[in-house]
């Protein structure tokens, strides 16, 4: 059976990890079906600690669910003989299950060549043609071509193959090229996978996946294009991602996924287990950044106060060790601090971006202003920003301190009253992306596209 990937943003932080564990684990529990946690980006050290207090695996990376190869195989196993097989063995198990291609594997079922329908056909009659005056000849080549052994007649020149992580794209102009009945797939080690055809083309499938705390493109999987959204869980603004049919949609304003997802559990008369209870309470507490936040609500505070009781923490306390485990950020090299979670939004032709990091030591990162700057203009150019911003968040002093690069950067200084030649200025109280950064450089935007 196909997984269901239920996956968060890129650059995933805690709250996307946590939604995607514990949603994929409440799917399972309430429908049939390989409900499978998949992460976007590696995860950063601040979720690795988390995770590892409450003794749970990280999700699988997955990083492109555009269609593979892979997407194409039928779950049914598939029919393969070894090299000593006898013709009379092989056609037995060609006419019992009407099977046109059928694949040679050594014992680690590593392809080694391709019997077809037409091949054996073919050395009926090249054998039998020239015996057939004499019935007596007939007979004595019969028997021994039945007791050719299949590595003597198998194709292995020239086959026409895919591996499992082509994509489905390379996979068709190969096919209309060549135009075979049958063409195997193996893995990276040559391992027999499966046997598609011209028809898988037409019964294509997509992966399907769940997204948890995004709904924008650009913040999501490579090849999410290409992919079948189920559903959507999340509380920030609602994005430009489409679904070819109606979807289970759950968009609230709230202060992370994980309230959400919390509260689905309890919708549904699940039971929590305590170490998932102690990963959303964990969630929620980071995104709400210990309900200092903005954008926290008491549905946030209701739900911690819930989960904290399950996992035997208290949440004000638990968040303030999380923070205190984190990564130091002013420790870490500047491109990954500027890269450590960072998210992408468009209006028309502008692509801007907007990174968050949170420290206690704001000062230690204010010295390293030039480098930063420096770091941010590169990115810029690299990636194509017009506009990038870098916010420093001091969960303690609850204020930001924010850092403006790109060709655009007039934008901020519209939008925060920032001093271009200064080009960083601390904003008291500012501590959502979503909330207090976002809303203004789009109002901005909009007031600019007037003119």
């Amino acid at each position: 059976m196909k997984p269901v990937y239920v996956i968060g943003h890129k650059n995933p932080d805690i709250d996307a990890i946590a939604s995607a564990i514990a949603y994929a684990r409440l799917k399972s529990k309430l429908n049939h079906g390989a409900f499978v946690p998949a992460a976007a980006g590696e995860v950063n050290a601040e979720t690795r600690f988390v995770l590892d207090f409450f003794a749970l695996e990280p999700p699988e990376l997955v990083t492109d669910v555009g269609t593979k190869v892979e997407d194409l195989l039928e779950d049914e196993a598939v029919f393969s003989v070894p090299p000593e097989t006898t013709l009379r063995e092989a056609g037995r198990l060609i006419r019992v299950h009407n099977i046109k291609t059928l694949p040679v594997v050594d014992s680690k079922a590593r392809l080694l060549g391709l019997l077809t329908v037409g091949d054996v056909a073919q050395i009926y009659l090249d054998r039998l043609g020239q015996e057939e005056e004499d019935p007596q000849k007939v007979v004595s080549v019969l028997s021994s071509v039945l007791s050719t052994k299949v590595s003597e007649i198998m194709k292995t020149q020239n086959l026409v193959l895919f591996e499992k992580s082509e994509t489905v794209e390379e996979a068709k102009k190969q096919m209309l090229a060549t135009r075979y009945r049958n063409y195997p797939v193996v893995d990276e080690e040559n391992r027999l996978a499966g046997i598609i055809s011209r028809h898988h083309l037409l019964q294509m499938k997509r992966k399907k996946v769940i997204l948890v705390d995004h709904n924008e493109k650009k913040q999501a999987v490579e090849g999410i294009e290409e992919a079948e959204i189920l559903e959507i869980i999340d509380h920030h603004r609602v994005g430009d991602l489409q679904t070819v049919s109606p979807i289970f949609f759950r968009n609230e304003p709230v202060g992370a996924t994980s309230t959400l997802v919390a509260e689905l559990y309890r919708q549904h008369g699940v039971e929590i287990e305590p170490p998932v209870a102690g990963l959303l309470l964990s969630g929620i507490l980071s995104d709400t950044m210990i309900f200092r936040s903005p954008t926290t609500t008491g549905k946030d505070k209701e739900i911690a106060k819930y989960l904290g009781k399950i996992a035997g923490l208290e949440p004000d306390s638990w968040g303030k060790e999380i923070f205190r485990r984190a990564v130091r950020v002013e420790d870490e090299p500047i491109q990954n601090t500027v890269l450590q979670d960072l998210k992408e939004y468009q209006h028309g032709d502008l692509v801007f971006a907007i990174s968050q990091v949170e420290t206690i030591d704001l000062d230690a990162l204010r010295k390293r202003k030039r480098d930063i700057l420096e770091a941010m203009e590169g990115i810029c150019n690299k990636r194509g920003y017009h506009l990038l911003l870098l916010m420093v968040t001091d969960v303690f002093a609850e204020g930001t301190e924010l850092f403006a690069a790109g060709p655009r950067k007039e934008i901020a200084a519209s939008a925060f009253s920032l001093p271009l030649e200064q080009e960083t200025v601390f904003l008291k109280g500012v501590m959502s992306r979503k909330k207090q950064v976002v809303p203004l450089i789009y109002k901005v935007l909009a007031e600019q596209s007037l003119f």
